[in-house]
């Protein structure tokens, strides 16, 4: 696997652009110029959100090193956002004049930047109306948005909620990975002591919370639907459940990203709702979505893998989720 990450690093050529997002901007590492030129050959966009760490540079780099082991550097195009992050006191990365910047749960969650009216999500929908552009990249044949982590969470609410898709001249997929928690279309859970399973089936229904006189908050957004913000607060819950259910859409897990002491892990009682690990949390949502809605989500374990991008992206189960079967 590192033998390619070199190979890849080697072989496609990498920048670092600044993308005009509304009247400010954002950094993007990318492979091919996004605002400017044209790339013929390029078939597929496979753009790549960071986690909560926001190291885009390392999430560019694995996202390359999966399109080398895929075999396809050449003919794709990666994108990786980096989403700064600051308190309300001042502190966290640099941020430069007119550059946009957020809370560090604003930006997984599609709310407002610190500094200005531009919701994080606005970020994606300004990507793929790059890659929406005929005359820069005339070969394009789909677009792949992934995540992993906080990342997958940007991802899943990204794809539950935003309005770009059905403008796109080619279809668009999600890739889901690890994330924390997800956002339910609606109030049912998975009933208490039962299990579902990765091949689909779950021992029990989907029911009201039974705890929610304790988690009131459990199917407030960003968990639920209730109470939505932000981005997400632009679209009525009724249509996010028809549209979210008919997108392509693929979940995937590590096979060892089961442990509970996780500090990164959302141990939140609105979380918990949804699983006691990723791994238990991702099973049930991708059966939720299926037995609820008729969704054909797909669903594929990370042989191996823990809570590693790179693991889950470069090896099998992610090549695959992102380019098809070799």
């Amino acid at each position: 696997m590192y033998s390619f990450l070199a190979l890849a690093l080697l072989a496609a050529p990498s920048e670092v652009e600044p993308l005009i997002v509304g009247e400010g901007h954002v950094l993007v590492w990318r492979t091919h110029a996004l605002q400017s030129g044209a790339s013929p050959r390029i078939e597929r966009a496979f753009i790549m959100v960071h986690g909560t760490d926001r190291n885009a540079g390392d999430y560019f780099r694995w996202a390359l090193g999966a399109a080398a082991v895929a075999g396809r550097l050449e003919t794709t195009a990666v994108v990786a956002p980096q989403f700064k992050a600051r308190t309300a006191a001042g502190r966290g990365d640099d941020v430069a004049p007119g550059e946009w910047c957020w809370t560090n749960g604003a930006w997984k969650s599609g709310d407002a930047a610190l500094n200005g009216k531009v919701f994080s999500y606005d970020v994606m929908d300004r990507i793929l109306e790059c890659f929406n552009d005929a005359a820069r990249f005339p070969d394009l044949k789909e677009v792949v948005v992934a995540g992993h982590s906080a990342g997958g969470q940007y991802v899943q609410r990204y794809a539950a909620s935003n309005a770009v898709e059905p403008k796109m001249r080619v279809p668009v997929r999600y890739v889901v990975a690890n994330p924390s928690s997800y956002v339910y279309p609606n109030e049912l859970r998975l009933r208490p002591g039962a299990t579902c399973s990765e091949k689909g089936g779950c021992t029990g229904l989907f029911t009201k919370y039974w705890d929610a006189a304790n988690c009131t908050t459990y199917n407030d957004y960003r968990y639920g639907l209730e109470k939505p913000t932000g981005y997400m607060a632009r679209t009525p819950a009724w249509q996010i459940r028809e549209q979210y259910a008919r997108r392509k859409v693929t979940y995937l897990v590590g096979e060892l990203d089961t442990r509970t002491d996780d500090p990164n892990l959302d141990k939140a009682c609105p979380a918990d709702a949804q699983g006691l690990n990723r791994r238990e949390r991702g099973t049930t949502f991708w059966n939720y979505m299926k037995s609820q809605f008729g969704a054909t989500h797909e669903f594929g374990i990370a042989p191996g893998c823990g809570h590693s991008a790179v693991c889950v992206f470069a090896g099998p189960a992610g090549v695959r989720a992102v380019f098809g079967a070799r």
